[in-house]
């Protein structure tokens, strides 16, 4: 099993309900464990807001690339399903997408930061369609 098939495997994993995967082959064992970016965020104390957490430890990304401009800043209008930033673990890309359309309120963190699962990230207020 190389690299390009573990990336299909995660990427294939990320966007479904399954939550862990072991795969045996060749003399090498793979375990992954999915929180998933789609989850329903956590209420915070903000009347109206909604936070977006991290889906598992690693290092935040708010833009596609260096110098690039973020996917969504503060006061942008993002629709369900857009992706807000990236979390990197082990060379693999995790998109965290807004579960609902909604104005970003707030983001919680930096760009290149590190974070740890379940770390509010996002702070997002609902917009009706």
């Amino acid at each position: 099993m190389d690299f390009a098939q573990i990336r299909r495997i995660v990427d294939e994993l990320a966007g479904s309900a399954a939550s862990e995967v072991k795969v045996e082959t060749g003399g090498m064992k793979i375990h992954l464990r999915f929180a998933h970016a789609h989850a329903a965020p956590v209420a915070v104390a903000a009347p109206g807001a909604e936070t977006v957490t991290a889906p598992m430890p690693g290092v935040v990304y708010l833009a596609p690339s260096p110098g690039a401009a973020p996917f969504a800043g503060i006061g942008a209008q993002v629709a369900s399903g857009d992706t807000l930033l990236l979390v990197e673990a082990m060379k693999s890309m995790l998109p965290v997408r807004a579960p609902f359309d909604a104005v970003v309120e707030d983001i919680l963190t930096s760009d290149e930061s590190p974070v740890e699962m379940g770390q509010p990230l996002m702070r997002l207020r609902p917009v009706s369609a």
